[in-house]
C-alpha cells in the first residue's frame, strides 16, 4: 500500500473479466491515462500491464458472479505480473518498470479454511530499485467472508541523489459478498492501513495511514458496478479518490471492464483524473 508521490494519482484500479465453467488459467491485460493537475501545470500518466494466474484447481464458476468465482471457490494460485508506467511533464519525464510474483493458498479446513498470501514486488523508477516483501495471513470466517492481515516491507538501493528509506506496512482487510435473488449479488470490501516510515529525504518519520471502503453490485453472473472510496494521509497531507467501474462478461471466456478515478489532495491545487481499460481470459 505504499504510494510514491507522483504515481499515487495513477490509481491502480485492477480490473477483473473473463470466465469459463471451469478454469485453471486466467491471463488479463490492461491500459490507463492518468491526468495530474498541480495548479497551472500538469502532465500525464500512462500506464500498461499484463498479467496472469495458475490455479491449483479448477476454479468452479456456479457459485455466483463470474467476478468473484474465485473468491466463492476458495481458490489457491500463484501468480505474475508486469507494468510499465511513463511519466509526462511531471517535474522530469520518467519510465519505470513494476515486476511481482503473487501468491495465495486456501487451507481447506472444516471448521475456519486459513489464507496464507505472498508476494515480492520490484519498480525500477530511474532513480532507484525498490524491493518489496508481503506476507499475509487470514481465514474464511464464513464462505462468502474473509479477514486477512498482512505486512509489507521494501528494501530501497539508494542512489546519490535520492534517500526513499525504507517502510514496515500493516494492512487489515476484510471482504464480504451477500447473495441476492436470483443471479445478483452484492460485495463489499474494506482495509486500513498503517506505514512506517524511516527518516530520510522526504519524509521525517510520521506514520502514514490510508483506509479504503468499496463495493460492487452485481445485477446478474454477467455484469458488474462498483464505487469505491479512499483516504491516505501522509504526514498531515490528505488525498481523498473515488472511484467507479464497471465490468462485463462477453461470455464464459471473456470479459472487459472500465474505470474512474478522481483524486484530491486537502488545501492544495493538486487533483487527477485517471481511465482504466481492462479485459481478461479464463481458460
Amino acid at each position: 500500500m505504499f504510494k510514491k508521490t507522483a504515481i499515487a494519482a495513477a490509481v491502480g484500479l485492477t480490473l477483473s473479466v473473463g470466465a469459463q465453467a471451469d478454469y485453471r488459467w486466467q491471463l488479463d491485460g490492461q491500459a490507463g491515462r492518468t491526468n495530474i493537475d498541480v495548479g497551472r501545470d500538469d502532465g500525464d500518466v500512462d500506464q500498461f500491464g499484463i498479467g496472469g494466474r495458475f490455479y491449483f484447481d479448477d476454479v468452479d464458476t456456479g457459485n455466483g458472479p463470474l467476478g468473484e468465482a474465485a473468491f466463492l471457490d476458495h481458490a489457491s494460485y500463484v501468480g505474475a505480473g508486469y507494468v510499465y508506467t511513463d511519466l509526462d511533464d511531471i517535474v522530469d519525464d520518467l519510465d519505470g518498470d513494476t515486476y511481482e510474483i503473487n501468491a495465495r493458498y486456501v487451507l481447506p479446513l472444516d471448521s475456519i479454511p486459513l489464507i496464507f498470501e505472498g508476494a515480492w514486488t520490484r519498480e525500477t523508477p530511474e532513480f532507484s530499485d525498490i524491493d518489496y516483501f508481503r506476507i499475509g495471513f487470514g481465514a474464511y470466517l464464513t464462505d462468502t467472508t474473509t479477514v486477512v492481515l498482512s505486512y509489507r516491507t521494501s528494501d530501497v538501493d539508494e542512489s546519490d541523489e535520492v534517500d526513499a528509506g525504507d517502510i514496515d506496512a500493516y494492512e487489515l482487510a476484510v471482504e464480504h459478498l451477500w447473495h441476492l435473488d436470483g443471479d445478483a449479488a452484492i460485495k463489499v470490501e474494506g482495509s486500513y492501513g498503517l506505514i512506517d516510515v524511516g527518516d530520510n529525504d522526504v519524509n521525517d518519520g510520521d506514520d502514514i495511514d490510508s483506509w479504503n471502503i468499496g463495493g460492487t453490485w452485481y445485477i446478474n453472473r454477467n455484469l458488474g458496478f462498483g464505487l469505491a472510496y479512499s483516504r491516505f494521509d501522509n504526514f498531515g497531507i490528505e488525498e481523498d479518490t473515488y472511484g467507479v467501474s464497471a465490468e462485463w462478461f462477453v461470455n464464459e471466456d471473456i470479459g472487459l471492464s472500465l474505470g474512474y478515478a478522481h483524486s484530491e489532495v486537502d488545501d492544495t491545487d493538486v487533483e487527477s483524473d485517471a481511465v482504466v481499460l481492462g479485459a481478461e481470459l479464463r481458460f
